[in-house]
């Protein structure tokens, strides 16, 4: 009887030997896996965070594969929280099934992670120009919907949160445009806050309207007139009030412009002074103000040589 146990477990031995070196083989022989293993940097995902608390810990793990898988996307490597409460806890990395994989090991093995009551916090939401428009046109409107926010998170996390930011793009926007940046926190320093903070909605609604860049200047009024003034008189000195006015409009085009003229004021049988509200004439694409002006204008009749009587 003792014999043929011995005899047993001699061939349990053996047939455990050969399993381990056929699995040996078969490891080494995998394509591109070595038989040292590959170590992969897996994200480490949080199961069952219980209601009301928020988890803050480790983000990643070192995951060791003996096999062959399909990659990183491949592993999960996680904790369960059921069953916690607030409090500081060590707690066990599980790995879900690999598939092609022989062997696994995550390092650590057991990760310290802390669940803290969760605060929350109502503020607005500011928009903050991450490009700027293209050269001659410029931002004449930004509307943000929702404009506020709430931020969730441990107290001391989102006591550090000073603002939150709509960063938004504008060096493709010519007109009108719908954008949707992600919001971020921002503390006192301006450096985004990420830690243990959520951002509820984390994305909104950004309203943009980019024009063309307007330009206004002063330039002066020239008086123009029409018909043939009565004979033996002459046009005099003409006072325009007021004598320049300002022109709004594109960059380039209000560049351009020296002066405006008035609409033709007709001296036609004048033979003394007169003043006339007048018209200017509005250049294509520009405003004016004001758009008319008083013109007095003054009529004279050329002076004469004395006579000298014989």
């Amino acid at each position: 009887m003792a014999e043929k146990s011995a005899r047993n477990k001699n061939w349990l031995r053996a047939a455990s030997f050969l399993m381990a070196l056929l699995l040996w083989f078969y490891v080494v022989n995998q394509g591109d896996v070595t038989s040292a293993g590959k170590t992969t940097a897996v994200a480490l995902q949080y199961h069952n965070v219980p209601a009301g608390l928020n988890v803050s810990g480790p983000e990643e793990v070192s995951v060791r594969i003996w096999g062959a898988t399909g990659g990183a996307s491949d592993i999960q490597a996680y904790i369960d929280l059921a069953g916690y409460s607030k409090g500081v806890y060590q707690v066990p990395v599980r790995l879900a099934d690999v598939k092609g994989a022989v062997f696994t090991s995550v390092q650590p093995t057991q990760v310290q992670i802390t669940l803290e009551s969760l605060g929350e916090r109502v503020i607005p939401i500011r928009h903050e120009i991450r490009q700027s428009p293209q050269p001659g046109y410029d931002v004449t409107q930004v509307l943000l919907s929702p404009d506020r926010c709430v931020i969730k998170g441990d107290a001391e996390a989102i006591g550090r949160v000073a603002s939150v930011v709509a960063p938004v793009r504008l060096a493709e926007v010519l007109d009108i445009a719908m954008l949707k940046p992600e919001l971020e926190a921002r503390d006192a320093n301006g450096n985004v806050v990420t830690q243990g903070v959520e951002i509820v909605p984390p994305v909104i609604n950004a309203y943009v309207v980019v024009e063309k860049a307007q330009l206004s200047k002063k330039v002066a009024v020239v008086p123009r007139f029409t018909g043939v003034i009565t004979p033996g008189y002459i046009t005099g000195e003409t006072v325009i009030e007021p004598a320049q006015v300002t022109i709004l409009g594109d960059q380039a085009q209000v560049e351009s412009l020296k002066e405006v003229v008035t609409t033709p004021i007709d001296i036609t049988d004048r033979t003394e002074d007169f003043t006339q509200l007048v018209e200017l004439v509005q250049p294509e694409g520009v405003s004016m103000v004001p758009a008319r002006v008083n013109v007095l204008v003054k009529i004279a009749s050329p002076p004469t040589d004395d006579l000298q009587l014989p």
